[in-house]
């Protein structure tokens, strides 16, 4: 468990919730992709918190950034600083400028951590099991291919035509070619 804190921001406790809510129990990477395209101010200061508390947890703790998950985030109000702002016939209106407490707990998931482990172990498969693998007939590079096509029928994996004027000179210089052969063999 990991904490990092910020204290005394200029947000309003109710402007900070809104953004905290959408985190709360995300994993660290994915909970820092939202924030960065959340359209709100607060989410640039939830993220330099989330950011701090990573960066504890890996110095402090020797935690894996990637097997990080929020366990806890709250807002507390901190103090309220009154201003006063002048209205008509002399009278005063309050402004309440709040501020608020940011805390945010991460902690090592055991879930996200074999998770990684099955990732690693995918991405490193020898070429040969790759080979092993292929046991349908058409020609292709057999590094990294995805196989959502093997099933298909071979009848409409047909080998494409070349076109009547290409097909008709092709024809013609076969069979002088084996007219040709046929004659010497004859000789």
């Amino acid at each position: 468990m990991v904490i990092a804190k910020s204290k005394y921001i200029r947000i309003s406790p109710r402007k900070l919730r809104r953004v905290v809510d959408v985190i709360r129990g995300m994993d660290v990477i994915t909970a820092s992709d939202k924030l960065k395209f959340m359209p709100y101010t607060a989410a640039d200061v939830v993220n330099k918190v989330l950011k701090s508390a990573v960066a504890n947890a890996k110095e402090n703790n020797k935690l894996n950034p990637t097997e990080l998950r929020i366990t806890k985030v709250y807002v507390d109000q901190a103090t309220t600083l009154r201003r006063w702002r002048a209205m008509s016939r002399g009278r005063g209106f309050p402004i309440l400028k709040r501020t608020s407490h940011l805390t945010i707990e991460v902690n090592h998931d055991e879930h996200l951590a074999t998770q990684q482990d099955l990732r690693s172990k995918k991405s490193f498969m020898p070429e040969k099991k790759l080979q092993d693998k292929h046991d349908h007939k058409h020609e292709h590079k057999h590094d990294e291919h995805d196989h959502k096509h093997e099933h298909k029928s071979e009848s409409k994996t047909q080998i494409k035509q070349p076109k009547a004027k290409e097909t008709k000179s092709k024809i013609k210089e076969t069979e002088k070619k084996t007219t040709k052969k046929k004659k010497e063999e004859e000789e």
